[in-house]
């Protein structure tokens, strides 16, 4: 990237193929989480089946835990090829370049409102820098920075997605 120059439609191009990559290495990650969470549910379910009075509460949690993270890891994934669930029926209805405007300004709002949510989720985090878990003892930061994390990733997604579809003068 360093090659790369910024400027113009370069730019643009190099922001793209940023987020590109981070989300190939995003899904990288969740492909590791999703691994770790069903293996985790798999033993707790054998123990608990093997042995009635025996539980493992750290594989249920960090279960839970590792669940968070690939909801929001993947909300952000998805926002940048628009696979969120969307209604539609109104944009189709009305004329196709109404239509458009309309995605464009759902599209800013959803910034607007991740942006919101990422400082949210700082705060959060910084509130569960002294909460803990109670089977694990871990601290509740971990699992609080997931909402920031999905949010900014929600945001640089859905940038990308606008400006690939100027560019490209594509439908969104």
């Amino acid at each position: 990237i360093r090659y790369i120059q910024i400027d113009g439609v370069n730019g643009i191009m190099a922001f793209i193929k940023l987020v590109d990559h981070i989300n190939k290495i995003v899904l990288y990650i969740l492909a590791i989480l999703l691994a770790i969470m069903s293996i985790l549910v798999f033993m707790q379910v054998l123990v608990r089946s093997f042995f009635v009075t025996l539980s493992i509460p750290w594989a249920e949690e960090y279960a839970r835990y590792l669940m968070i993270w690939s909801i929001f890891l993947g909300a952000g994934v998805a926002t940048r090829k628009a696979k969120l669930i969307s209604i539609d029926m109104f944009v189709n209805a009305i004329p196709k370049h109404l239509g458009q405007t309309l995605k464009y300004l759902s599209h800013i709002i959803t910034i607007v409102f991740m942006a919101i949510i990422f400082v949210i989720g700082i705060s959060w985090a910084k509130f569960g820098l002294n909460e803990f878990s109670p089977a694990t003892n871990l601290p509740k930061i971990y699992v609080y920075l997931s909402l920031s994390s999905g949010a900014f990733l929600m945001i640089i997604n859905t940038i990308a997605l606008l400006i690939e579809t100027i560019v490209n003068k594509q439908d969104i």
